[in-house]
């Protein structure tokens, strides 16, 4: 488990997973190059949740494993529309070892900034919930605990939910809460919530928000 693990140890249960993608994009092949992919960005994306590790460790397997993708390409012959996008070509004949090894560096720099993308968060750090020894881990998705904290009807103020001042009355409140206390406005307050997510939204995650909403403030848009 990732609690249990360091990030490391995840990673090398994830190279032999590479052996057995090899082949073309539509071939038989276990795992293609586009759900490996896939896979890493979810492994990054819950890489806080993990022990620390050294970084030589973490460092290493990453090698490996930029190694192993990079032969995996270069074996594609046809190449998925994710693949065409993140090494620039269009064909297989295109794609060369240089290009294939240097576009996965550019994945694990990324892969990286987003295991740290929750790092300047206090309450919304975690989305995993560990297991207790009654109850088995869960995953908590961010975007279900930001609206529940939105909806929370006790609302309490959460660190990680700002209120940027706007306007001459909003920069005098926020002088004046220097002095005294001075309630600020809340998300929930408004029948109209706009949820702006960077990098676009998912159908299942469309459909948590909808539940989410349905759940703790029907009526809201």
């Amino acid at each position: 488990a990732l609690g249990e693990s360091e990030l490391a140890d995840v990673l090398k249960q994830f190279l032999p997973l590479t052996k057995s993608g090899s082949g073309s994009v539509s071939g038989s092949a276990e795992f293609s190059v586009d759900q490996l992919l896939l896979l890493l960005v979810y492994v990054y994306s819950l890489a806080q949740e993990a022990q620390a590790s050294g970084t030589q460790d973490e460092e290493k397997v990453e090698r490996e494993i930029i190694g192993a993708l990079t032969l995996l390409l270069t074996q594609q012959t046809i190449l998925s529309p994710l693949v065409q996008g993140i090494t620039g070509v269009s064909s297989s004949e295109e794609l060369t070892s240089e290009r294939a090894h240097t576009t996965l560096e550019s994945v694990f720099e990324t892969l990286r900034s987003l295991g740290r993308a929750r790092d300047h968060l206090k309450q919304l750090r975690s989305v995993y919930r560990a297991s207790d020894g009654a109850h088995q881990a869960t995953y908590r998705p961010f975007i279900k605990q930001v609206l529940e904290e939105i909806f929370n009807p006790s609302r309490p103020e959460c660190p990680d939910i700002e209120h940027a001042s706007g306007g001459l009355t909003d920069l005098l409140k926020t002088g004046f809460s220097m002095f005294m206390k001075v309630n600020r406005p809340h998300p929930s307050d408004h029948p109209l919530l706009i949820l702006f997510m960077v990098g676009g939204v998912t159908a299942s995650e469309l459909r948590l928000i909808h539940e989410v909403v349905a759940t703790h403030k029907a009526g809201t848009q």
